[in-house]
């Protein structure tokens, strides 16, 4: 199982987002975890790697298993992604990065971005309890197709959006 992590990073009227070349898709901020290093640290890292902002602090805010099938010309692949809020960002953003390109999302723009679905439900859940101040951490699992499209999920606890 490969181990990701990423981070929410709010910022100016929004939060910090990466366009991928490869696909177009929008990403929160991250990357693996190496050898000997906690995933806090990792996800602070990958962040300002990405980003050039430097982060205070990072909290836990999701672990979501991420299974996708294997399809004719590719393996099955197995996922953990653990997903954090930055605090404290500070510095100046890089618009441009070897990774693609970044920008600050506002949250009226995640609905039309393109992205992976199941990406776009994680953020929404820690938007929610980003704006109400909840220190939730959610769990949750996604299944996808061979051509990755999201086929069943759960995040624990459930109904949170419904409550926002």
């Amino acid at each position: 199982m490969q181990l990701i992590v990423n981070c929410f990073v709010p910022w100016q009227d929004g939060f910090v987002m990466l366009q991928k070349p490869r696909r177009g898709w929008w990403y929160l901020p991250g990357g693996k975890v190496e050898d000997n290093e906690l995933w806090r640290q990792a996800a602070m890292r990958e962040f300002s790697e990405e980003s050039g902002l430097q982060l205070a602090d990072a909290t836990l805010c999701g672990i979501y298993r991420v299974q996708v099938a294997a399809g004719s010309d590719t393996a099955a692949k197995d996922r953990l992604i653990a997903q954090f809020i930055g605090h404290g960002a500070s510095g100046t953003l890089a618009l441009d990065h070897r990774e693609g390109k970044l920008a600050v999302i506002r949250p009226e723009q995640l609905p039309q971005l393109p992205m992976d679905e199941g990406d776009r439900l994680m953020i929404r859940h820690t938007l929610a309890a980003h704006t109400r101040q909840d220190p939730v951490v959610f769990f949750g699992h996604f299944t996808y197709d061979a051509d990755h499209q999201v086929q069943h999920w759960t995040i624990d606890p459930e109904g949170y959006l419904a409550t926002t």
